[in-house]
């Protein structure tokens, strides 16, 4: 029996909390016939029910623009939308940051390569066969290399 009546409660709270805001609503006690206690919004007709809960609606919040309702924006937040914009503005912030951050790359490896392309023409240049000139051939085509290779 005490099992029952917890259950019914349990029961009328959420009815109560999940009720429509549109009316007051009271929640009704009874016994019947087999000894089992009813927890119902509506009784029947020529049982004796005791009210137990009654619930008044809730006054309803003016409806703002941009604002869901039943949901007052607190002071100083912001409307989903307009969230969505700054995130969203944020976004393209940082795609425009590194799509110039990529291009001074690209310009820089652009400028390495051209270098290289110049020393590699340079050492490639005929010049008498000496110690000295090899070795700076070598140097050359070394450095060129190395500008490819870097990032």
């Amino acid at each position: 029996m005490p099992v029952l009546l917890t259950l019914g409660l349990i029961t009328a709270a959420f009815a109560w909390v999940f009720g429509s805001e549109a009316e007051a609503q009271t929640i009704y006690q009874y016994t019947d016939k087999g000894g089992t206690v009813v927890l119902t919004d509506r009784p029947p007709a020529g049982v004796k029910a005791q009210a137990l809960v009654t619930a008044e609606p809730a006054p309803r919040p003016p409806i703002e623009k941009g604002v869901p309702a039943g949901q007052v924006p607190q002071a100083g937040s912001v409307t989903a939308e307009e969230a969505i914009r700054q995130r969203d503005q944020k976004i393209e912030e940082v795609i425009n940051t590194v799509n110039a951050r990529d291009k001074e790359r690209e310009a820089e490896r652009q400028k390495r390569f051209q270098e290289a392309d110049q020393l590699d023409a340079e050492a490639r240049q005929p010049a008498p066969a000496t110690r000295e000139n090899r070795q700076r051939q070598y140097e050359m085509m070394k450095e060129a290399d190395k500008l490819r290779r870097s990032e």
